[in-house]
């Protein structure tokens, strides 16, 4: 199932198995060696990734940040930073990570469109596998955004955008986190734990979420 949706994503491109920082990093190097190469390019990369949190600048700048870190990490959740925005997010097996990086000269580039395109593609790679899927929020769900991939309501895959701009040129770096299999309840207790231990009051819906194995056992034969 894994190997079926990655086929269709990015047919050229292997799955990488990383392990932790490393590899939330390596995206963002990723973007800045092809912005340093000078030239229009777009490269496709596809990961998964060891057990673990992932939150934002904002929230690794709060006061109870280390604290909170730390008590997620002795539960089996190291927490990393990542560059782009949102809110806390899980990377594990079981999750497939899309990244689409998009080099063009600054003014021919309407992120926007670019990001809806990435959108586009990963709704049908979704359609190439037998399920259905669209963009939207979903109520509930953890870093909820307009750019969810949505199947019947319920939220399958997370988005997110990165931009630099160096020498007359811009990279664009689309991302999305798509749960395949695994215990999308487990998922959110991790979350719900680290984001009470900042001192915030998250409410997310065990419902408003599910993986692409629950998904395809639902669809007719």
């Amino acid at each position: 199932m894994l190997d079926a949706l990655a086929r269709a994503l990015a047919p050229n491109a292997s799955i990488a198995h990383g392990n932790g920082e490393a590899a939330i990093v390596e995206d963002e190097r990723l973007l800045e060696a092809l912005l340093d190469d000078q030239r229009a390019a777009g490269y496709a990369r596809l990961w998964t990734n060891s057990r673990c949190l992932v939150t934002t600048r904002r929230f690794a700048r709060m006061e109870r940040f280390a604290e909170a870190a730390a008590a997620s990490s002795a539960r089996g959740w190291p927490v990393f930073v990542r560059a782009s925005g949102g809110t806390t997010v899980v990377h594990r097996p079981g999750i497939l990570n899309f990244s689409l990086y998009d080099i063009a000269p600054t003014g021919t580039v309407d992120i926007n469109t670019r990001f809806e395109r990435f959108t586009r593609r990963l709704t049908a790679g979704f359609a190439a596998i037998g399920v259905a899927a669209e963009t939207g929020w979903v109520a509930g769900s953890y870093c909820d955004g307009r750019f969810n991939i949505v199947s019947v309501g319920q939220k399958i895959a997370g988005t997110a955008c990165l931009v630099r701009k160096r020498g007359g040129w811009l990279g664009v770096l689309a991302h999305a986190a798509i749960s395949i299999d695994g215990d999308t309840d487990t998922d959110l207790t991790a979350i719900t734990e680290f984001e009470r231990a900042l001192g915030l009051e998250p409410r997310y819906a065990p419902d408003s979420h599910t993986n692409l194995a629950a998904r395809i056992r639902m669809v007719p034969r």
